[in-house]
């Protein structure tokens, strides 16, 4: 159900601004005199920074009153999906929503009443399967270090929450659990892939109904990549006009910190093959968050971007850093001084 922007409502972000980054206090450890602002009263207000990607412009945002106050509440617990819609609980009423950042709208999800929602976000991520209005939409959470899954329907009127059987998914159990951590939406089901570990390449499918109780149904399917390369890697899943794409970041093999090179495969369905790729296809640009865990594909057109680049931050420092296809390069951006060099940023997209 739709709430409507009433009179009073906070403005919302311009969505021109849109991809930005959100620099929150108190993530990765930044200076605190940095995102902290002395009020007329004396106290302390926390302090929002957002950068937009296609302006490249640093906006500081004090958070007080503000349209955005639920991504730093103490009293509110948020998840921010690859859709951009921001799922949102209140751990004393149980109430949950989803939010839209770039409006004063929502959509009313079904109250926690069983309370089986995590009281925190750490180690879990959110994502949709398809818009909210859509009658079919299934609203799923992950755990990332246990096999556990919460879902609901935004017409329904109850939270699921289901422990999925790892070994459907890989012989080993923390290699299923970090493939399911990847999960991305695409045509109304949840996808992910498992890479050269022991039992094979696979493409898992996830399924998930978004009006009964029953249990998640995962099924995979043996898949071959062409070419597989050995190595220390990180891969990202992504749809992109109704393709699967995944993206290898390879690391250097010793420490496996350093990034050496980026891949891009796309599924072809039809052979079960991941085949590697010179671009996006036609006028994208895809965005991944390491914090976050997910990644989201645009037209590179509206945003006035580059297409066929890659953009993702890193978890241990506030760059942008831009993989430019074409060249084979990569372009790390500073989003301002002003922002502590700790931080981590979140990715907030256009809302889908």
């Amino acid at each position: 159900m739709d709430v409507p922007e009433t009179p009073d409502s906070p403005p919302p972000l311009d969505p021109s601004l849109a991809p930005v980054l959100l620099f929150r206090s108190g993530h990765g450890g930044g200076d605190e005199k940095s995102v902290k602002e002395e009020t007329a009263g004396g106290g302390a207000t926390t302090t929002m920074f957002l950068y937009s990607i296609p302006k490249r412009q640093l906006l500081p945002r004090v958070v007080g009153g503000g349209a955005l106050d639920y991504l730093t509440s103490d009293v509110v617990v948020s998840w921010i999906t690859p859709q951009g819609w921001v799922l949102t609980l209140n751990p004393t009423t149980r109430d949950a929503s989803l939010r839209d950042p770039f409006s004063s709208g929502a959509v009313r999800l079904p109250q926690d009443r069983d309370s089986l929602l995590p009281a925190a976000p750490d180690d879990t991520r959110c994502l949709l399967s398809t818009t909210p209005h859509q009658p079919t939409c299934v609203v799923l959470v992950i755990h990332l270090k246990d096999p556990l899954l919460w879902h609901c329907s935004p017409g329904g009127d109850r939270w699921f929450r289901h422990e999925y059987t790892p070994e459907l998914i890989s012989g080993d159990r923390t290699i299923a659990i970090w493939a399911v951590g990847m999960l991305t939406a695409a045509k109304g089901k949840f996808y992910t892939s498992v890479f050269n570990h022991g039992d094979g390449h696979k493409l898992v499918a996830l399924e998930l109904s978004s009006s009964s109780s029953p249990g998640p149904v995962i099924s995979a399917t043996r898949v071959v990549v062409k070419p597989w390369l050995a190595g220390c890697f990180l891969v990202g899943i992504v749809e992109s006009c109704s393709d699967l794409f995944a993206v290898r970041f390879n690391l250097e093999p010793l420490r496996g910190k350093a990034l050496i090179d980026i891949y891009v495969y796309k599924l072809v369905p039809d052979e079960n093959t991941w085949v590697k790729v010179a671009q996006l296809g036609d006028d994208r640009v895809f965005f991944f968050s390491s914090v976050q865990e997910f990644g989201a594909s645009m037209a590179a057109k509206e945003l006035g971007l580059k297409a066929n680049c890659i953009y993702f931050t890193d978890q241990h420092d506030k760059g942008l850093y831009v993989y430019d296809m074409e060249q084979g390069s990569i372009t790390l951006h500073n989003p301002g001084p002003d922002v502590p060099d700790s931080s981590e940023p979140v990715l907030l997209m256009n809302v889908t």
